[in-house]
């Protein structure tokens, strides 16, 4: 199946089994060191919607250190395909236009999460300690491990 661009990324954003589809962008709050997102929902060819993934763009603490410029979800049904490994090979280009290099982040008891991570190519830079004034504190986040990425193009398919 041939994916049209999506309007707003000018791109069709494939890789393997998935396909992105923008959902909505959202502004963020500079104030709470939020960051605009870029919000697309993960499917296969029938229309199945397997997760979401984003790319949030911006520079603040709170984007660089805890959250990452990319996360993403796959919805439990759906885990155990490589589906977040492939959005994240399919979401390479656009985020090429906005970065060089991005980083990810993740908890460091998420092993299946690492293992994607990883087989992206990422350089783990550290693991740090959540600050109590991060956003993600008051959800539980303590500490993160962080990597940086280059999305580069890989063959679909």
């Amino acid at each position: 199946m041939r994916e049209s661009p999506n309007p707003d990324t000018g791109l069709a954003l494939r890789a393997g089994p998935v396909h992105l589809q923008l959902r909505e962008i959202l502004p963020g709050n500079p104030s709470r060191g939020l960051a605009a997102t870029h919000h697309f929902e993960i499917m296969l060819d029938d229309g199945t919607v397997v997760g979401h993934i984003n790319l949030r763009i911006g520079s603040a603490r709170h984007l660089i250190m805890t959250v990452g410029h990319i996360g993403y979800a796959i919805r439990p049904e759906h885990r155990g395909h490589s589906y977040s490994y492939h959005a994240c090979l399919a979401l390479a280009p656009f985020a090429r236009q906005h970065y060089d290099r991005v980083i990810l982040t993740v908890d460091p008891d998420n092993t299946p999460s690492i293992r994607i991570i990883e087989k992206l190519g990422a350089v783990f830079v550290e693991e740090v300690v959540v600050l109590e004034d991060d956003p993600a504190y008051a959800n539980g986040a303590r500490r993160k491990k962080r990597y940086e990425w280059v999305p580069r193009s890989r063959a679909a398919g």
